[in-house]
């Protein structure tokens, strides 16, 4: 995540958003290839030649809709996470527990809401959204969390 002073938004970070398309576009190719090449793997069939680019298209097209329409903000009283349109606010006050070894280790922010439902969101390179979740999030210990949610697995 990289901050743009000008709009106060924290934008997602491209070579994360990237890596994952990629990834994404690699398996969905091997699938077409694997469903349309069923009589022979070489040479390619014709359509393979017609659905690759096709495929690359979209999955590029995704991937900067993602990179330009998915930022947080942040202030004293929520998160509002911004994903394709779709508005997610998180109230800070609603923030009880977050698994800090976890989050730590995958640069995601693991942490659980007072319903007991569990949340994922990507750090930023400033890690502005942690350190503002631990700063005014209301959080119980882990003994506290596990006491009021017996079944939730950390």
């Amino acid at each position: 995540m990289a901050r743009k002073e000008d709009d106060g938004k924290l934008h997602v970070s491209a070579p994360r958003i990237i890596l994952i398309f990629t990834g994404l576009f690699l398996v969905m190719d091997a699938i077409f290839y694997i469903s349309f090449q069923h009589d022979q793997f070489w040479p390619f069939n014709l359509s393979f030649y017609i659905y690759t680019p096709i495929l690359l298209g979209i999955s590029g097209l995704f991937c900067y809709l993602t990179i330009h329409s998915t930022y947080y903000e942040i202030d004293k009283h929520k998160l509002v996470h911004t994903k394709l349109g779709q508005v997610k606010e998180y109230y800070w006050k609603d923030v009880i527990y977050i698994n800090e070894k976890w989050s730590i280790k995958h640069k995601m922010m693991l942490f659980y809401m007072a319903d007991g439902k569990e949340r994922y969101l990507a750090f930023d390179k400033e890690g502005l959204i942690y350190e503002y979740a631990l700063k005014y999030g209301h959080l119980i210990s882990e003994e506290e969390f596990l006491a009021r949610f017996p079944k939730a697995r950390l």
